[in-house]
């Protein structure tokens, strides 16, 4: 019932998931104090209970336009935007990657913006110049790089301009940093990324609430669903389709290099992405419509348990 209001777009859908988002994320101060909640090392805790209330909200708005708009799923409707919501769930502290994911968007929407493009030069110079400037405050994002390469390559408008322009757009922000340190006499500080495989902590489930062990059980047989709804029916997507899921599932490999605080938080734009695909498309509507309420009930029971 739920999913397949969602499948349309329409105000009152809308208007139900605005509100129901503020909810969400207000769930656990109905039982604990705000400073019990979201502590941080550097902002108060109402600025935090601020930044998680929009910025989340705004990038799962703008992700579910940028997927319909590219034509990445073809259907129009609310379904991408409620899932990464609820995937946000265990994530209440992740100032950094909030802040850094939804800056991300853009990065995407520039790629996404390449295809049937014989010179996406102002596209790879945009997506490469933000990468740049995200880079100057966290150095491992600039493993994000080979995504633009993976994207002429699948987009097939490679040239060498392409890659110099984006070059060009990459090392412009870290320059413009070193002349402002030459001028005003500040130390040049420039971290090198690690290159590091980020190591997948599993959690021990005796350590475990009973909330998260029935959320993360729910979030695994939903993957399982999902990934196998886009391998076994890969083949009858649209051309573009196609390759929009490839470079996301690049962007996911690439994900996994990145260390830094929260960096799982980053890895649910693409992930959030197949899952969407899998409940819009799937045709076992009945299964489908019992396990995002499963996964509903489940978000809500964790948040109210934090």
């Amino acid at each position: 019932m739920f999913l397949k209001n969602l499948k349309q777009t329409n105000p009152i859908s809308i208007v139900f998931f605005m509100v129901f988002a503020i909810l969400f994320w207000c769930l656990p101060i109905f039982t604990n104090r705000l400073s019990d909640i979201y502590p941080h090392t550097f902002f108060s805790a109402t600025t935090i209970f601020i930044l998680g209330l929009f910025l989340p909200l705004l990038q799962s708005v703008g992700l579910n336009n940028l997927i319909y708009e590219k034509d990445v799923i073809k259907k129009n409707s609310l379904v991408l935007a409620p899932v990464f919501l609820l995937l946000t769930t265990p994530f209440i502290t992740q100032v950094d990657s909030w802040i850094i994911s939804l800056f991300l968007l853009f990065y995407l929407n520039a790629l996404f913006s390449s295809y049937q493009k014989d010179r996406p030069f102002s596209e790879s110079f945009n997506a490469n110049f933000l990468l740049g400037t995200i880079v100057l405050f966290y150095s491992d994002i600039l493993l994000l790089f080979p995504l633009i390469i993976v994207a002429f390559l699948t987009f097939r408008n490679m040239s060498w301009r392409s890659i110099l322009i984006s070059l060009i757009g990459l090392a412009l922000p870290i320059l413009f940093y070193w002349i402002y340190t030459f001028i005003f006499g500040y130390s040049f500080v420039f971290n090198v990324p690690t290159f590091k495989l980020v190591s997948l902590s599993v959690p021990i489930i005796n350590t475990l609430s009973y909330a998260e062990i029935i959320w993360y059980t729910v979030v695994m047989i939903i993957l399982l669903f999902s990934f196998l709804e886009l391998v076994l029916w890969i083949y009858k997507k649209s051309i573009r389709s196609r390759k929009s899921f490839f470079i996301i599932l690049a962007y996911f490999i690439l994900l996994l290099f990145i260390n830094i605080d929260g960096s799982y938080f980053l890895a649910l734009t693409p992930i959030s992405i197949v899952v969407a695909n899998f409940f819009v498309y799937s045709k076992r509507k009945r299964l489908t419509e019992i396990l995002f309420l499963l996964f509903l009930l489940a978000s809500v029971y964790y948040r109210i348990s934090i």
